[in-house]
């Protein structure tokens, strides 16, 4: 491939004004600067773990004597990381590390455009950064009919054994969305939502692009690790002993004139459009091209060949002499979104559907639903995974009661949830019934026909009445789980998929059910508690930590004596994926059949302090880790659990709690 003499030209240039840029900033000006993103890297990018680990490293290194001079120069400082001496050339990373990169890897594609007359420009690199959206370099996509020719190919990269796995075609739709911009070299095109065969497009995921600096820490020596399709090939990645060029502060450039950043790393041609991502792996750039070496002659700054000749029109790529690698900082194609968004509305969708999915860094570089769910053969004892499934009598439920509206007072009523009427439309009835409404001891469930599990189950808590607090000792046995007579099984969850790692997770947990006047009284419950019905596929580190600390959380306020009302269910999205899409080596045929898996939980808890009804609620997500919203005064404490205004969960369910909305102690 002949070079492109003016680009070269143009991409040394812009290097030049980076390392004099470089050359003016006064260390003592920008010192503050960098300090403030280094902070900014710490709080939001980089975990609470690897910060620990890094102090704990800097204890070894200096030794336990604190009072030491190099120890008071080079410890951390109120939580400040050790200098980048101590860690320069330190190749150690985090298992998750490698973790990471798989999932990364998934939102990458090789780009293709069809050969034309004014196509010719072999394969590239693209990636996705939004549902739907994807970004590349403007020079691989020049105009909507360039785009409108072009494809992308995912999982073109080899297996485990070294084999080629089954690439997936999904073709580019510039006529919904396209925006470029020559100068920062980039484009951004929808992408069709299905392969030809119905593969969807949303299992590849997608890159989080944020727009605050930070993702690199200036007082620390970064690698720039690059997942890209060289020389049009299978997806490659260059890791680690690649590292980016300091970047320079804002101070020296108040007008963020300086759009690039720069980095020694392997790429050829076809890595054009990859992302460049820190050690973190979050995006900084977008990978778009070498800078070749120059020199002054007779006034003029000349590029230079391997053989010190000046360049030429017509030479190749691999004649050039390259002296590093060029990207475009995401924070300036955020700058430029938002400058084309006043006249053009598919920048400013764009914009818009970049942030909605890139809000708080600490959600992550990439979007986790992406991950393959691994699922073990083996049962564990207590984990809701594979065991033989009972068939109860009907007489066994002939006397449940069900939820109590008044269980926290007469002048506390707290109904069952009104239902939108898409909702009332897709409820599964009992047999030979019109009844839709499934009572057991203290709880109650509304059936989603249509997705086999429940729009809600509403439960009661007596703390004075569980088992823990009549003295009883340890759970008695964990009762089997039974479908339900009075519904048809086609309504209940199909058990089939439930495994170590995809459990049924209690919707009305079992702790929470085992209360009685007696022992035989809670164990009739704690039966009631393992019918299918009550199960919803949950993930199964989800099960165990994120919702059940939830759910001990309010176990333990019952175990003080107090009465709690909840309700709990899953949010419903046509987006969620079928179980089998979260398997390896399903035939494709196969995929889009079963249930589907909810992606997200909400839970509304009632309760009654200082003679007064009180609600809160929380919507959980089975993909992103729970972040700190601080404790709630002089309430139930629910600690570091993001909070959600019972509103939003109406919103979200089609459900409705106005008698909650009215005691919200998150709602404005």
């Amino acid at each position: 491939m002949a070079i492109n003499l003016r680009q070269l030209e143009q991409a040394a240039a812009r290097y030049q004004a980076h390392e004099a840029a470089k050359r003016k900033a006064n260390p003592k000006k920008t010192r503050r600067e960098k300090e403030e993103v280094a902070k900014r890297h710490r709080e939001l990018f980089i975990p609470a773990s690897e910060q620990l680990q890094k102090l704990k490293s800097a204890s070894r290194i200096l030794g336990a004597d604190p009072a030491s001079r190099a120890a008071r120069s080079l410890m951390a400082i109120e939580g400040e990381l050790i200098p980048e001496v101590l860690q320069r050339d330190n190749d150690l990373r985090p298992v998750r590390f490698m973790q990471l990169a798989t999932l990364v890897s998934r939102s990458v594609g090789r780009v293709r455009i069809s050969d034309g007359a004014e196509t010719r420009e072999g394969d590239a690199t693209g990636f996705m950064i939004a549902p739907g959206l994807l970004m590349t370099n403007c020079h691989v996509l020049k105009t909507k009919e360039f785009a409108n020719a072009a494809s992308v190919f995912f999982d073109d990269e080899q297996s485990v054994t070294g084999e080629m796995k089954e690439s997936k075609t999904f073709r580019l739709l510039p006529d919904l969305l396209f925006v470029n911009d020559e100068t920062l070299d980039f484009a951004i095109v929808e992408v069709a939502p299905r392969t030809a065969s119905g593969i969807p497009l949303a299992q590849f995921g997608y890159l989080r692009l944020f727009e605050q600096t930070g993702k690199l820490d200036p007082t620390q020596r970064e690698a720039a690790n690059i997942i890209q399709h060289p020389n049009g090939g299978s997806k490659k990645v260059v890791i680690r002993d690649n590292y980016i060029e300091e970047v320079v502060p804002n101070g020296v450039d108040p007008k963020k004139q300086l759009n690039s950043i720069f980095y020694g790393a392997d790429t050829l041609k076809g890595s054009s459009g990859a992302p460049v991502c820190s050690d973190q792996w979050y995006v900084v750039g977008l990978h778009r091209g070498g800078v070749a070496k120059t020199k002054i002659i007779n006034g003029k700054r000349i590029i230079l060949r391997r053989d010190g000749k000046p360049a030429r029109v017509g030479d190749s790529e691999n004649q050039i002499q390259y002296v590093t690698n060029e990207g475009t900082r995401i924070s300036r194609i955020y700058n430029s979104l938002k400058e084309k968004s006043v006249r053009d509305t598919n920048a400013a969708e764009a914009l818009q559907r970049i942030r909605a999915v890139s809000l708080d860094p600490r959600s992550g570089p990439v979007d986790l639903r992406t991950a393959p769910l691994l699922l073990p053969t083996l049962p564990a004892e207590d984990s809701g995974a594979l065991e033989e499934i009972l068939h109860r009598a009907a007489d066994k439920f002939a006397n449940a009661k069900g939820y109590r509206p008044t269980f926290l007072g007469s002048q506390f009523r707290v109904p069952l949830p009104k239902l939108s009427s898409e909702v009332q439309h897709e409820l599964a009835t009992l047999k030979n019934s019109t009844k839709t409404e499934l009572k057991y001891d203290h709880y109650s469930l509304m059936i989603n026909r249509e997705r086999r599990t429940p729009f809600f189950a509403a439960g009661n808590i007596d703390g004075a009445l569980l088992w823990s607090t009549h003295g009883f000792g340890a759970l008695p046995p964990r009762p089997k789980w039974s479908v339900d007579p009075r519904m048809d099984e086609n309504f209940q969850p199909d058990d089939d998929i439930f495994s170590n790692a995809m459990q049924r997770g209690h919707l009305f947990k079992r702790e929470d059910a085992g209360w009685g006047v007696d022992e035989t009284a809670i164990k009739h419950a704690d039966e009631h508690s393992f019918t299918i019905t009550n199960a919803t596929p949950m993930i199964a580190n989800f099960n165990n930590v994120e919702w059940g600390d939830l759910e001990d959380i309010v176990s333990e306020e019952c175990k003080k004596g107090n009465k709690v009302s909840y309700f709990a269910g899953p949010i419903f999205r046509s987006s969620d994926p079928f179980f089998n899409e979260l398997r390896h080596n399903v035939p494709v045929a196969e995929r889009r059949k079963g249930m589907r898996v909810p992606q997200s939980f909400w839970k509304i808890v009632a309760w009654v302090e200082n003679s007064a009804l009180k609600s809160a609620g929380f919507i959980l997500s089975q993909t992103d880790e729970i972040t700190a919203a601080g404790p709630i005064a002089e309430e139930i404490n629910f600690g570091t659990y993001r909070k959600k205004a019972i509103t939003e969960i109406e919103q979200a369910t089609g459900l409705r709690f106005p008698e909650l909305v009215q005691v919200d102690t998150f709602g404005s």
